[in-house]
């Protein structure tokens, strides 16, 4: 008995090893601008790439945006497609969600997911990367005092406000890293 239950754990696990094994073959990514401002329509970059050694069939991908249906994709092809997406402003937030709303900045745009099947039928999904994708302000700044911009910078404050920022972006870019993979 206790053997046909360690037979069944054990083909679960291959089966499971076996299956993350195919679906880490397919690797979908987006990219979007370094920077953009609210109020403005960006580009975004879909690729769904096969990096196996075998076809993948009926691949289709879909966010809260979009459905798009890629067919099938050949071991080493893959297929690419662009989407506009529209940052609202602050304003149009607070129109629909209330007074204390405002657009996030970095703006902050989740994955996309990934369905495909193999030669048996057998079907898998993968996530792609996210994005954060900084607001450049587009009020007009009011001339600042250099001497006064420096000497405040260099305050305790200032300058602990910069280290937290710099490790705050490391972090997104290890995290940027780790998800895409590269």
């Amino acid at each position: 008995m206790k053997k046909n239950v360690l037979l069944g754990i054990f083909f679960i696990i291959f089966i499971t090893i076996v299956g993350a094994t195919y679906a880490q073959n397919i690797v979908a990514t987006q990219r979007g601008p370094l920077s953009a401002r609210e109020g403005e329509n960006i580009t975004i970059t879909y690729t769904v790439a096969n990096k196996g050694n075998n076809t993948i069939y009926n691949v289709s991908v879909a966010d809260q945006n979009f459905y798009k249906f890629l067919g099938n994709i050949s071991p080493g092809g893959s297929q690419s497609f662009t989407e506009k997406l529209y940052i609202p402003t602050d304003a149009e937030v607070k129109e629909e969600f209330g007074e204390d709303a405002i657009v996030s900045n970095p703006y902050f745009i989740g994955g996309f997911a990934v369905t495909y099947q193999d030669d048996d039928g057998n079907k898998y999904a993968v996530n792609s990367n996210t994005l954060s994708i900084p607001l450049i302000s587009s009020k007009v700044a009011s001339p600042v005092n250099v001497a006064e911009y420096a000497a405040a910078s260099t305050t305790p404050q200032g300058i602990w406000q910069q280290i937290m920022n710099l490790i705050q972006s490391l972090i997104a870019y290890i995290q940027s890293l780790v998800t895409t993979g590269s």
